[in-house]
């Protein structure tokens, strides 16, 4: 118990978890920026390309990070039942079904299908659909876990949808400043343009997000904590947004030759991509249990202690 907040912090979830769910919001990103970065012509063509060979792989890497939390791979197997009822089912089918999308969009595109293709169109919309549903879900699913108010906010989806395409969006743009030529320049100058409104959305978005968690009393601890990290108000918000935010409208501003352009644009990427792993991470670990106020008196929640097993020799086989 932290002495310095009422609640009880969680502990279940924690780095793998945020991995899983920085990977995922990545490989989301970059396929919707991708795929709409298609349709608007052979000015962003490479965009498209490193886009697409980003996604696919981030959400493979990703469920290898949520498959260790779980500890057994087989417990996957049981992760797509009773999607009727559970978030973690339909979570699994719409990030299936999303995978499939983006391998087969990969396929196609190296086969050298256009945006004329009636099947790449069609691929093309319903992995954007699936894409922002991915990025969605993960938010959706913190909502779902009732015993933490302050995964519960509906601003949650809409942080981890805004920060999923300014991560991917900053991947592409890595992809392109490492292995673009000297041609990708104006790709990049466009693209900064972009990342920069995003971000600026990502701060909207974070900033209701904690405006709201500081008016209920049940929220505002786990408020009140994530802002106490030194890791999060400086590495997420000076690092993660306000360095990348400066650096992408630098770079779009610039008329002609940019010197350093590229590495500018990886120093940003990076540092905006550390900052999208420390949002998630955070969030994560300042959920807390609220305190009760009953009859003027404060009670903390406690979790329930889990009962022992037979396999320790602590209760008789059934």
């Amino acid at each position: 118990m932290d002495p310095k907040v009422n609640g009880q912090l969680q502990t279940e979830w924690g780095w793998l978890v945020a991995i899983y769910l920085f990977l995922g919001g990545v490989g989301a990103g970059a396929y919707t920026i991708a795929a709409i970065n298609g349709f608007m012509g052979e000015s962003l063509e490479f965009s498209t390309i490193v886009g697409l060979w980003i996604s696919f792989p981030a959400l493979m890497i990703g469920s290898a990070f949520l498959m260790a939390d779980l500890g057994s791979p087989a417990r996957a197997i049981y992760a797509g039942m009773k999607p009727k009822t559970s978030w973690i089912a339909r979570g699994f089918w719409i990030i299936s079904i999303f995978m499939v999308l983006s391998f087969f969009h990969l396929l196609l595109h190296r086969s050298g299908s256009t945006t004329a293709d009636t099947s790449l169109v069609v691929i093309s919309v319903l992995g954007i659909i699936f894409a922002v549903l991915t990025m969605a879900y993960t938010g959706v699913l913190l909502g779902a876990s009732k015993g933490i108010p302050f995964w519960r906010s509906g601003v949650v989806p809409v942080v981890f949808v805004v920060s999923a395409l300014v991560t991917g969006h900053f991947m592409i743009m890595l992809g392109v400043a490492v292995f673009g030529e000297s041609a990708a320049v104006e790709t990049l100058r466009v693209m900064a343009i972009e990342a920069a409104i995003l971000v600026a959305l990502e701060v909207l978005a974070i900033f209701f997000f904690l405006q709201a968690a500081f008016k209920t009393p049940d929220t505002r601890e786990s408020a009140s904590r994530i802002l106490r990290k030194r890791l999060f108000v400086v590495g997420y918000f000076l690092l993660g947004l306000g360095i990348p935010l400066v650096l992408m409208v630098y770079i779009g501003r610039t008329d002609g030759a940019l010197d350093g352009g590229p590495t500018l644009v990886m120093v940003g990427a990076l540092l905006g991509l550390i900052g999208g792993l420390i949002l998630r991470q955070a969030i994560l670990v300042c959920g807390a249990l609220p305190t009760w106020n009953i009859a003027g008196f404060k009670f903390r929640r406690i979790a329930r202690p889990k009962e022992p097993k037979p396999a320790m020799g602590m209760l008789p086989p059934h």
